[in-house]
């Protein structure tokens, strides 16, 4: 399980650096590109996300997975270097759409690895252990992107995950051992059924309202820092570390803690704990009341990766790539409606109302994840 864990924490370094992270939207800030034209760009990527996270899922159960992670990040690679090409900025939508369907297919397959290789009893805690390395990438990397953006020039940041995301490409083909395909074409009927069963139902709606909070904290509250704090690019670069490190800390006693309460109660929990607290942001007035709120905030978030540890025990076991592709596809779902529903409230009302939208939505999250039945989704 350890070199997952390794290519978990450089995939996350490397796209947090760049895209991923503080570093696009501040770039893109850079160039002119206002607020709203921003949330059609961070659409674009979700767009794409959206529509081929369920097919590099469904076809990760078919092939070696070591193979189609390393063709994704060699696409990453390649797609990097692109954002630097300035005559290419009326063209950034579809840039961002490449990336999306590029990158994503990193995710459900990864997942499905981790998924396949942990005891059900324990699948609580090794999601959250996926969750738990994905973040601390996301620690490292705004720290380096903004690092190499103030000392040296955003194109820095684009260049330096180019690199790295290479040298991750030889660590997937020498590291990972073959991987033999686990589903069939015979396997297709019942793994359909999975998907009518009415907890998946909620909880592919609760990942939806979730990732709309999250891509509020991803994509809109480095904008609102550096326009309503007058942070520089090195503190929004912080803010964010600090926001996935409070993450790191909370994941793995959520997963340890739905081991043993069971992981509806106990995410249900989290995302109503942070619900509330996207209220005080409402409130913040100083730099330093804005980065308890994220803490505050982030760590109810961490309860975001216990929906994933539902998914092993309500599908059929040789479609664990499938239902995660699906489920993830849900996820990016709620990055496509998010920036357009925060960047319509941030231009019509105010920027601070978009606290208001994270808070809603993660409230309604926290209630579907408590409508799947005991009996369905837990062990």
């Amino acid at each position: 399980m350890l070199p997952i864990y390794l290519i978990l924490l450089l995939w996350s370094v490397l796209t947090s650096a760049s895209v991923n992270g503080p570093i696009l939207p501040l770039y893109v800030q850079s160039l002119g590109i206002g607020v709203v034209d921003w949330s059609f760009l961070a659409t674009s990527a979700a767009l794409g996300m959206f529509l081929f996270e369920w097919i590099w899922g469904r076809i990760s159960d078919r092939v070696d997975r070591r193979l189609l992670m390393f063709l994704s990040v060699l696409g990453m690679s390649i797609i990097f270097p692109l954002y630097t090409v300035r005559s290419l900025v009326p063209y950034f939508i579809f840039v961002q759409f490449s990336w999306g369907v590029v990158g994503v297919a990193l995710g459900p397959t990864t997942r499905a690895y981790v998924s396949d290789e942990s005891p059900l009893k324990s699948v609580g805690l090794f999601a959250s252990l996926w969750w738990s390395f994905s973040t601390l990438g996301r620690i490292i990397g705004p720290l380096v992107g903004a690092y190499l953006a103030a000392s040296c020039s955003f194109s820095c940041s684009f260049y330096a995950s180019s690199a790295l995301a290479l040298v991750l490409a030889c660590i997937i083909m020498f590291t990972l051992p073959k991987s033999k395909p686990r589903a069939t074409v015979q396997d297709a009927p019942r793994v359909r059924s999975t998907f009518h069963m009415r907890s998946a139902g909620f909880l592919f709606l609760s990942a939806v309202f979730g990732f709309i909070a999250l891509s509020l904290v991803k994509s809109f509250l480095p904008l609102y820092v550096l326009e309503q704090m007058n942070m520089s690019t090195v503190q929004v670069g912080l803010l964010l570390s600090i926001i996935y490190a409070a993450q790191l800390a909370a994941m793995p006693l959520f997963g340890w803690l739905s081991d043993k309460f069971g992981r509806r109660r106990i995410a249900g929990v989290g995302l109503l704990s942070s619900s509330g607290m996207f209220l005080f942001y409402l409130v913040a007035r100083t730099q330093d009341q804005l980065f308890l709120v994220s803490v505050l905030v982030s760590l109810g978030l961490a309860a975001l990766s216990l929906l994933l540890a539902v998914i092993p025990e309500i599908t059929f076991d040789k479609s664990h790539g499938t239902a995660i592709g699906m489920y993830g596809s849900f996820e990016d779902l709620g990055f496509i409606i998010g920036p357009l529903v925060l960047g319509f409230v941030w231009n019509t009302f105010s920027p601070v109302s978009i606290f208001l939208v994270g808070s809603s939505a993660l409230f309604a999250s926290a209630l579907l994840v408590l409508k799947i039945k005991p009996e369905e989704a837990e062990s």
